[in-house]
């Protein structure tokens, strides 16, 4: 099967930036971006580029499928704004909101991929940096009813010795994402330096829609400049009738100083 695609695409962008008294500065940057692709030849099956993402990371791409599988097609028109604050003590701002309009629909875009239709959906998303190692993420995709069809928060905090990170997850139902109800989710992860060398960690895994933990572990990690210890349990629960819940226990012993190539030998054992 052969195909063509050409594109091309015009995009305007207006740096304009502020220093402040206090030491700050900011940024704002509007995008405007007019596109055009023509797609010709054969059908391929679409297997790679079944689950579409939209996000700040390919709102001026020219395809937004992740595989060559599936192209977009037509003439388009993105606009949206960046915008980012750096303050003198270290913390970091930065948001950014994007939608693209098309000329065309295109079918091969889940409805939840944010992408369905002619007009995709509000793309949200900032980041917050403060001084003292937090760090803040979000994510959401609002369509014209204003409905959230997918949504992430991300949070982490670390100093010396701690590290804490968690994630909420929303999605929305979609069969074209193997998802017959929507998704809720919370990860949680961390870690404590005990002493030196030894590190104790922690993980759940809780699904909110179904009320049950999905995932759960334990580990105990000791390192020194000449060999790493692991040794970790973990829990996996499951409500199918099909598949048992199982708890995993791991023993992995890695030699350093040797070469970094090196793999570490690994001891693994499962049971129901």
């Amino acid at each position: 099967v052969n195909r063509v695609t050409p594109h091309t695409a015009l995009t305007l962008r207006r740096p304009m930036v502020r220093a402040e008294a206090g030491g700050a500065r900011q940024m704002l940057e509007p995008i405007v971006q007019l596109g055009w692709r023509n797609v010709s030849g054969g059908d391929v099956p679409v297997e790679e580029s079944a689950a579409a993402e939209f996000d700040q990371g390919n709102l001026l791409a020219m395809s937004r499928f992740p595989a060559p599988d599936a192209r977009e097609d037509g003439v388009s028109l993105v606009y949206g704004v960046n915008w980012a604050r750096h303050q003198a003590d270290g913390s970091q701002f930065a948001a950014t909101v994007g939608q693209v309009i098309r000329d065309g629909e295109n079918l091969d875009f889940s409805d939840t991929s944010g992408l369905q239709g002619t007009t995709s959906d509000l793309l949200l998303a900032g980041q917050i940096k403060l001084d003292g190692g937090i760090g803040l993420t979000a994510r959401g995709l609002l369509d014209g009813s204003f409905n959230f069809s997918k949504a992430e928060f991300r949070g982490n905090w670390q100093d010396e010795r701690s590290r804490i990170s968690g994630t909420y997850l929303w999605l929305d139902a979609d069969p074209a994402e193997s998802r017959a109800s929507a998704l809720s989710e919370v990860w949680l992860d961390g870690s404590y330096e005990l002493s030196r060398g030894w590190t104790a960690a922690a993980s759940l895994r809780y699904d909110i829609s179904s009320d049950r933990a999905t995932r759960a572990g334990l580990g105990l990690t000791y390192r020194n400049e000449c060999v790493t210890v692991d040794l970790s349990v973990n829990r996996r629960y499951t409500s199918s009738t099909s598949i048992e819940p199982t708890t995993d226990f791991g023993f992995t012993i890695a030699l350093s100083g040797f070469s970094v190539d090196k793999a570490p030998e690994k001891y693994r054992r499962s049971c129901s």
